[in-house]
């Protein structure tokens, strides 16, 4: 073979290398980089999966608690009604049937006192 040939091999054989060896040297904190982001993303998955389990549990308490209050408001709505109830009663049956001897009651207090003035008093 030829000298010339040789040397072009041999210069496209060592250019070759050099990047080669450019490319290793440029991966090597290419790669550390890749490990440590894995490392730091396995953390944050662990990280994240506590965090879900943990907002299981809060939502599991935050529905039995609604279920309580719920139970709580139908309560007081049987309550509220229950009185309304009685109230619509008293209001219907008893006030407006007892109206008129309730509206005598100014004057039988008005007649009372005149009978103890009447009869002298407080003494």
């Amino acid at each position: 073979m030829n000298t010339v040939v040789i040397i072009i091999i041999f210069v496209v054989a060592l250019v070759i290398s050099l990047s080669f060896l450019l490319l290793v040297l440029t991966l090597i904190p290419a790669i550390q980089q890749f490990k440590s982001l894995l490392l730091d993303l396995e953390k944050t998955s662990i990280e994240v999966r506590d965090l879900a389990r943990d907002m299981k549990r809060i939502g599991v308490m935050t529905e039995e608690r609604l279920q309580k209050v719920d139970m709580v408001l139908d309560q007081s709505r049987r309550t509220v009604e229950n009185a309304g109830d009685a109230l619509h009663f008293i209001s219907h049956n008893v006030l407006r049937r007892s109206a008129g001897l309730l509206a005598f009651l100014p004057a039988m207090k008005l007649g009372w006192n005149l009978v103890k003035k009447i009869k002298g008093g407080n003494k």
